[in-house]
């Protein structure tokens, strides 16, 4: 499917594009050594994409050679896992200080009250002795903890030699000692297809645990990381940005999105404000101009899962001070309403299509959906005294944690982390649940000890790259989502 021409005229691209390469050029004559060449693909044009995209996350790259694997750093244990090497006071450079995942995290005073926490402010927070004393305070537990140490493992153990990764997590160092490869597209091209989903995707728990590309025990394969990504942008030719989306799949493009905001969020590291810049600029771009959405194309009428992904990209753009559009946000409202049922208390994939005798459709709504939705309304604004979150919260944890969907899992802890600010027995009961099963269901055997593998459908397209990523991320949620970080990304307005 071809995508929708633009609306602005030809001059007004040219100009848009012109702006952007300059932008390019002048961070590329400026980058520090450890992004020597990042943006160069961004100056190439590409050849049109015309193949029909599929359903899930679906990319495509030329082969890269992998004989030669990346040097990991040597990890001779789970817990404890010091640091590297010791890390200024976050106040000299005002950056968060590194992170060890370290029993002594995990005894830190737990604050009296909530607003105790007052001075730790967004990401910078994400220090020890603050993230020992919301991991105690919002549920989380040592064995959690060694969980979420365990899936950092796994997961540096699978980055390939070039800095990325690939949902085929296999076909690199691991040489198949690993089982359940993700299965999206054909069997011959299934790793080069995935590099920039699953690069973003393996990224996030880093960030989460707050190892940035500077700091952090895991600072050499965040940094080579985020080298990669820079490295799979394309230039958009069609309009503003870039992308990092193959064949039109904005899954990856949102992942990757918000892996550079965030990055450049916790780090102000100047060398990501333009990518993370074009990441944002290329979403506003491939928003459905009619419905509001985002689907696998830019321009096509949306779905919320993909729509999800775009709207957390957007907000991440904003607490880290990126610009973002008022009319984007506005569009985004619009097809949250027009996907939504009993006025915003449910929501469904798509908008409905019209019966025939003109009676409304029936229900559609799941619990995954409405996990999404209810998350993206509290991002666009929604208070968390409104009626319709409660009751969607409600739905949501009277079903508990799913066994196999990861995915579910994933928006959910986020959905009631944000409503209940990790506190009460809505949560208390829900999070009990969740990390008890993932602490439980996380692999000890072999190459595999560390990962996550449920066997379920979209797991087994995105594989155990996917689930372990999922897991970890979700594990994090007591201080990923810090009560002031929540605060800010629920009452820190958008333009309009």
């Amino acid at each position: 499917m071809a995508n929708d021409p633009a609306t602005s005229d030809t001059a007004g691209w040219v100009t848009s594009l012109m702006l952007h390469a300059g932008l390019l050029a002048l961070l590329a004559a400026f980058s520090l050594p450890d992004l020597p060449r990042a943006l160069g693909p961004l100056l190439v044009a590409e050849t049109a994409d015309t193949e029909e995209a599929d359903s899930d996350l679906i990319l495509e790259e030329p082969p890269i050679d992998i004989a030669e694997s990346v040097t990991l750093v040597e990890l001779t244990s789970d817990v404890p896992i010091e640091a590297v090497e010791p890390a200024p006071a976050a106040a000299e450079l005002n950056l968060p200080v590194s992170l060890s995942l370290s029993p002594t995290t995990l005894t830190a005073a737990i604050p009296s009250t909530t607003n105790e926490l007052a001075g730790v402010t967004g990401v910078g927070g994400r220090g020890d002795a603050t993230r020992g004393a919301l991991l105690r305070a919002k549920g989380g537990t040592k064995a959690s903890e060694q969980a979420v140490a365990r899936g950092l493992r796994w997961i540096a153990q699978h980055q390939n030699a070039d800095g990325t990764w690939s949902l085929v997590h296999n076909a690199g160092e691991c040489r198949g000692r690993c089982g359940n490869p993700g299965t999206l597209g054909e069997p011959k091209d299934r790793f080069e297809r995935t590099r920039r989903s699953a690069t973003a995707l393996a990224l996030l728990p880093f960030l989460g645990a707050g190892e940035t590309q500077q700091r952090g025990r895991y600072k050499r394969i965040v940094s080579e990381g985020i080298n990669a990504l820079v490295r799979l942008a394309k230039p958009n030719k069609d309009g503003p940005g870039a992308s990092w989306t193959d064949r039109g799949t904005l899954y990856s493009h949102g992942l990757a999105a918000i892996t550079l905001a965030e990055a450049y969020s916790m780090t102000r590291d100047e060398r990501l404000r333009v990518p993370a810049q074009l990441a944002i600029d290329y979403i506003e771009y491939a928003q459905d101009p009619n419905g509001g959405g985002w689907r696998y194309r830019a321009r096509q009428a949306g779905d919320t899962s993909v729509t999800g992904w775009q709207i957390m990209a957007l907000k991440s753009a904003k607490l880290a001070e990126l610009k973002t559009s008022g009319r984007t946000t506005r569009l985004a409202r619009a097809f949250l309403d027009s996907v939504a049922e009993r006025e915003g208390r449910r929501y469904r994939y798509v908008v409905p299509e019209p019966t025939e005798d003109g009676t409304p459709p029936e229900p559609a709504a799941t619990r995954t959906l409405t996990a999404v939705g209810m998350l993206c309304r509290m991002y666009l604004g929604w208070k968390p005294d409104d009626a319709r979150l409660e009751d969607a919260a409600a739905w949501i944890a009277a079903k508990g944690p799913n066994e196999d969907n990861y995915y579910y899992n994933y928006y959910a802890a986020q959905a009631l982390f944000h409503y209940t600010a990790g506190e009460g027995p809505v949560w208390r009961k829900w999070n009990t649940a969740m990390r008890d099963q993932l602490v439980e269901q996380q692999s000890t055997r072999g190459h595999e000890r560390g990962s996550w593998w449920i066997d379920e459908n979209h797991n087994r397209k995105g594989g155990r790259l996917y689930t372990t990523s999922l897991a970890t991320m979700t594990l994090e949620v007591y201080y990923r989502y810090l009560p002031i970080f929540q605060q800010a990304a629920i009452e820190t307005e958008f333009p309009e």
